[in-house]
């Protein structure tokens, strides 16, 4: 799974012409320096939070045939999706976001107390306990994460479908209810990779089309299975 980056550069002197000039390996932080032919050295930002971009790896490593890669790439993009959902419900209540943040370091190293949180802010935001993941799923989980269980193709999409089902309609809660808060946080993940040493260099956002996708608004996206996702997954 790579990521086709276009010069920032050569888009600011003729966007209509700009091609791809670039793949790269995708980044923890989501910026991406090039030197394009022409001799440019452009800064990328990718818009993507930390879940989509994971949740698509999940789904590139089951068309490569690594199933536990897949399975434990589904379960992260899970946690940081409950990481967002929390973020963006305190950015909604005009919460600071540096208090945002040292809280967090409080549960950041241990996935149930996140769990927890999150579970608790779902409850009073809605006045019910959300959908997670079925006993027999974290079962699942947990045998091919932390017991070496090596899962097979169906099992591996099997587990992503669920994800897929308790992420969906939270994500369509965001996007519905929360959308100046999801904008805040984009705006302010986009901050945060954007380094001091990139003044005076060419700087550009990129948006890419992932299966959990805060940028598309297309009903039929979101109503594709794991497995009809997986079919139109593109190359680079």
């Amino acid at each position: 799974m790579k990521l086709p980056v276009t010069c920032a550069q050569c888009m600011q002197e003729d966007i209509a012409n700009a091609m791809i000039t670039a793949t790269v390996e995708f980044k923890d932080d989501g910026r991406y320096e090039i030197l394009c032919p022409k001799g440019h050295s452009s800064i990328t930002l990718l818009q993507q939070q930390k879940f989509e971009i994971l949740f698509d790896i999940g789904a590139y490593a089951i068309v490569d045939g690594y199933y536990r890669e897949a399975v434990s790439s589904f379960t992260s993009a899970l946690e940081r999706f409950y990481e967002f959902f929390i973020k963006v419900v305190c950015i909604s209540k005009n919460i600071d976001w540096s208090n945002t943040q040292e809280a967090w370091k409080e549960v950041s190293n241990q996935s149930e107390r996140q769990l927890g949180a999150f579970i608790f802010l779902h409850l009073q935001e809605t006045g019910s306990k959300p959908t997670l993941l079925s006993n027999n799923k974290i079962k699942f989980r947990n045998e091919v994460v932390h017991k070496g269980k090596i899962p097979s193709k169906e099992q591996a999409t099997e587990y992503g479908q669920a994800v897929l089902d308790v992420v969906r309609p939270l994500l369509k809660k965001l996007k519905e209810e929360y959308g100046d808060a999801v904008g805040m946080a984009t705006f302010q993940h986009l901050s945060n990779t954007r380094n001091p040493s990139d003044d005076g260099v060419a700087v550009s956002t990129m948006c890419i089309s992932t299966i959990l996708s805060l940028s598309n608004g297309e009903p039929a996206h979101d109503d594709r299975s794991l497995k009809d996702a997986i079919s139109q997954l593109r190359r680079w």
